[in-house]
C-alpha cells in the first residue's frame, strides 16, 4: 500500500510542479526553484526507500557496474534519440508543417547549453530517475513481480508528464495544428510510457541507476538540440 501512495504523491507531484514554478521549468529554462525542486524530490524518494525498508542496491546506487552502465545508457539513449529526431524531420509530410517547440526558437547555443548541462540533469533527470528507476521501480518489482512493476512504473512516468505534455504539444506547431492537438498529446504520452519502459529494463539488466540516468540525459539533451536546429532553420 505504501508503493501504491508514493507513486499516486508522485503524479500529483509530477502534474502541479510545473503550475507552481512556471516558466522556469520551460524546456530551456532553469533556475534554483527547479533545482530546489529536484533536490526536494530527490529527498523524498530517499526517505520513502528507507520506509520501505529498501537498501542501496535494490535502488541500483552501489559503486559496482556504474561506468559500465553509464557506457550502456549513453549507447541507448542516444540511439533511440537519434530515431526520434528523424521521426520528427518527417512532420512536414505527415502533419504538413514543419514540428517546432516554441520556447527553443531564438534560443542561444549558450543557453541551451547551460540548461543541458546543469539544470537538465539536477531539475529532472537525476530527480526522476531516482524516484521513478529507484524509489518505485524497487518497490513495485517487491510487490508485485518485475514485469508488472516495470509496466506500472513507465505508467506512472507518463502520468508524472501529463500537465507538462499538454503544456509542451500546445507550444509546438502540432498545438496550432487543428486535428493533431490531441493527437499529439496521445503520442507524447505514449512516448513517455515506453522511454519509462526502456529506461526501467536498462536499470534491471545493469543493476546501476547509472545507466537510466544517462540513458535519459543523452536522450532529452539530443531531442532538444535537434528540436533547436529545427527551430533554428524554420
Amino acid at each position: 500500500m505504501k508503493i501504491r501512495l508514493f507513486a499516486v504523491v508522485l503524479v500529483v507531484w509530477g502534474n502541479l510542479l510545473h503550475r507552481l514554478i512556471g516558466d522556469t521549468a520551460v524546456l530551456p529554462g532553469g533556475s534554483p526553484q527547479f533545482v530546489i525542486a529536484g533536490a526536494a524530490l530527490v529527498a523524498v524518494s530517499l526517505l520513502a526507500a528507507r520506509a520501505l525498508g529498501l537498501n542501496a542496491s535494490a535502488l541500483g546506487l552501489t559503486p559496482g557496474g556504474v561506468l559500465r552502465g553509464i557506457g550502456i545508457g549513453v549507447l541507448a539513449g542516444g540511439a533511440v534519440a537519434v530515431l526520434a529526431v528523424a521521426a520528427t524531420r518527417l512532420a512536414p509530410l505527415i502533419v504538413g508543417v514543419p514540428l517546432v517547440y516554441g520556447p527553443l526558437v531564438g534560443v542561444t547555443g549558450d543557453r541551451l547549453a547551460l540548461h543541458i548541462a546543469l539544470f537538465l540533469p539536477l531539475g529532472a533527470v537525476i530527480p526522476e530517475e531516482v524516484a521513478f528507476r529507484g524509489t518505485l521501480l524497487a518497490g513495485l518489482h517487491r510487490q508485485m513481480g518485475l514485469r508488472a512493476a516495470i509496466v506500472a512504473s513507465a505508467l506512472t512516468f507518463a502520468l508524472w508528464h501529463g500537465f507538462v505534455a499538454i503544456a509542451t504539444v500546445a507550444d509546438s506547431t502540432l498545438g496550432q495544428t487543428p486535428g493533431w492537438w490531441v493527437l499529439g498529446i496521445a503520442g507524447a504520452m505514449v512516448v513517455l510510457f515506453f522511454g519509462g519502459v526502456i529506461m526501467a529494463i536498462l536499470r534491471t539488466i545493469t543493476g546501476s541507476l547509472a545507466t537510466s540516468i544517462a540513458a535519459h540525459w543523452v536522450f532529452n539533451a539530443v531531442i532538444l538540440v535537434g528540436l533547436w536546429t529545427d527551430g533554428a532553420a524554420s
